[in-house]
């Protein structure tokens, strides 16, 4: 038996390096002869990788990988919507299989498959809309997106949220919803196979496979793995929001609706977005950053920047989604950033001179499942808050001093009843610990003459613990953004914070988190479609809500308004999405600068 096994294996493998030589052969020949010559081809190799995968051989899963990848540039080159969406399709069989595998073993998704995966999240939702099949670019959307955060939220909670009482109701009702969309389309006169209705029906079906699988692995105490578009279907029930992913393409992009089936509206509806090109989006990104992190102080060329941005964005995002669905104004909106217009302010962009987070409760997710998991967590009834304020850069040696940090800090505190947690305190008070040093009298502080001395270690090695044991938190002080090693980004609060020092630990649940900090709403610029960063992570890790800037944050008096209002909404218990859009709405209404209202953005539920 042994022997045979091993000569069986062996066989499987020389299948698996004649379907290699036969995509080298393929690619090549397509490079010599076009792509029409060999797009037929390269179905073909799909379909063979696909049935092989289906019958059990895990070794196809990264075939069908580079094959369905091959196959979606060929088809896409020959403007075959259809036939490139199904290959993109197939990829995210490839993906979330891998990505099971992966999670099982206890290994990281494989780096090599890591810029096939971008550069497939960058293309292939637009060609799912041009196709006409919405619902399979929300599909790939939340497939490829995640990659390093994940699997750490699934396998921690999705079996819980997904087992709960109320969850089962609402997929029980999408499952049945979903059940009847394909019955009536069943009962229309048969169509081609390669028809756009043939591939909606192709997605309804995986829709529905998966809720399937879902309920029945729920209800029996595991989890199916692969819940593709599950979870952000869950979450625009759960949240009563509309879930809107926003998707630059090559040339134009896509934002793609997507609605819980109680609402009566159509599941998933996509429209263009001509202006929303990937190279039009990282041309503004780069401009604003190159303005408002050159150091430059004239407060009229940073607002220019701002401004310019805000126009981009209204003009590329907001006034087509609104002229498309005007039902959304006013109501509760979730968007998913997709790739790289994470970097765009979607949050503050004023449409009509008022900022769309005050014309809707708006919110951001890195992707549905996020959505899930910030509406599920419940809020604290009542809130331990933690506020701590660093002003030094690193170990304040040479470094530039964030003088409006702790004033601002010990308003926030004032506000809610507690101390603020000063770790380093450009103005001590001779009498007290640092960290609990009284506010200098404004009218005879003095610009420090040295660096301040760094908080005791003791303090600052249970300083992740009290952040993770807070319900309501404010950390105010320099951030900076690795966007290479996006894990690498730090916050300074006394000694240098990585994101990839907070992962680890969980916060509590629903807690809010306010980012009062340069950058910190930004993610990696290198693999943009993992949406890696500090909002993702802190969801991942416990948070409901999570409010930060994507620019560098002025030190002004302005600012530490703009956290005031925040905080005096939040003691009225308005929801966080809707405090931070008052908030920003109030400053941009007394015509402040928009660089200081412009990055603020509120994540998660």
């Amino acid at each position: 038996m042994a022997l045979f096994e091993r000569a069986r294996a062996k066989q499987r493998e020389q299948e698996r390096e004649t379907v290699r030589r036969a995509l080298l052969d393929l690619r090549q020949r397509g490079q010599q002869q076009g792509a029409a010559a060999v797009v037929d081809e390269s179905w073909q190799l799909v379909r063979h990788c696909f049935a092989e995968l289906g019958c059990g051989d895990e070794e196809y899963a990264p075939l069908l990988f580079e094959t369905a990848r091959t196959s979606f540039g060929l088809h896409a080159l020959c403007g075959q919507w259809l036939p490139a969406t199904s290959s993109a399709l197939a990829l995210c069989t490839a993906v979330a299989f891998v990505e099971a595998r992966s999670t099982k073993h206890g290994v990281p998704f494989p780096e090599g498959l890591l810029p096939g995966v971008q550069a497939m999240l960058d293309m292939s939702p637009d060609v799912a809309h041009r196709a006409g099949v919405p619902l399979a670019a929300c599909i790939i959307a939340e497939v490829l997106t995640a990659m390093q955060l994940g699997d750490r939220t699934r396998a921690r909670e999705m079996s819980a949220i997904l087992g709960s009482e109320d969850a089962l109701r609402r997929l029980h009702a999408i499952r049945r919803s979903q059940q009847e969309t394909i019955n009536r389309e069943s009962r229309k006169s048969a169509v081609s196979v390669a028809s756009a209705a043939a591939l909606r029906s192709q997605a309804d079906a995986m829709l529905l496979q998966d809720l399937n699988e879902v309920i029945t692995g729920s209800e029996n105490g595991y989890l199916h793995a692969g819940t593709t578009v599950v979870p952000a279907v869950l979450a625009a029930s759960l949240t009563g929001r509309s879930v809107v992913y926003v998707v630059p393409g090559a040339g134009a992009g896509t934002a793609v609706r997507l609605e819980g089936p109680e609402t009566g509206l159509t599941l998933c509806e996509s429209i263009t977005l001509p202006l929303l090109g990937l190279d039009a989006v990282r041309t503004q990104a780069q401009r604003v950053r190159d303005v408002l992190n050159s150091g430059e102080r004239r407060p009229r060329l940073r607002d220019e920047a701002a401004r310019e941005a805000f126009d981009a964005v209204a003009a590329s995002v907001w006034q087509p989604v609104l002229e498309a669905w005007p039902d959304l104004e006013g109501g509760r909106v979730a968007v998913i950033p997709v790739g790289e217009s994470a970097l765009l302010p979607l949050f503050t962009t004023p449409v009509d001179g008022i900022p769309v987070c005050a014309r809707m409760d708006l919110t951001v997710v890195p992707s549905g499942q996020a959505l899930l998991f910030a509406g599920t967590w419940p809020r604290p009834p009542r809130r331990e808050t933690l506020v701590v304020a660093d002003p030094w850069y690193d170990d304040g040696a040479g470094g530039v001093l964030i003088e409006m940090t702790v004033p601002e800090a010990r308003e926030v505190a004032a506000l809610h009843g507690v101390d603020p947690l000063i770790l380093r305190d450009p103005h001590p008070h001779p009498d007290s610990h640092p960290a609990m040093a009284p506010a200098p009298d404004p009218g005879t502080a003095q610009p420090p003459d040295r660096a301040a001395d760094p908080p005791p270690a003791a303090l600052l090695d249970g300083l992740v613990l009290r952040i993770a044991g807070a319900d309501l938190i404010h950390l105010a002080g320099h951030g900076i953004l690795d966007p290479e090693n996006p894990l690498n980004s730090t916050l300074l609060l006394g000694r240098p914070t990585p994101l990839s020092a907070l992962l680890p630990h969980d916060l509590r649940r629903g807690a809010t988190v306010v980012l009062s900090a340069c950058h910190l709403a930004g993610i990696g610029t290198a693999r943009s479609a993992e949406q890696t960063g500090f909002p993702a992570a802190m969801l991942a890790m416990g948070a409901s809500s999570v409010i930060a800037a994507l620019w560098p944050v002025p030190d002004v008096g302005k600012t530490k308004l703009l956290m005031t209002h925040l905080h005096e909404e939040l003691l009225r218990n308005t929801p966080p999405s809707v405090a931070v859009g008052r908030a920003v709405a109030r400053l941009a209404g007394e015509r402040n600068a928009a660089h200081i209202w412009g990055p603020l953005t509120h994540f998660g539920a």
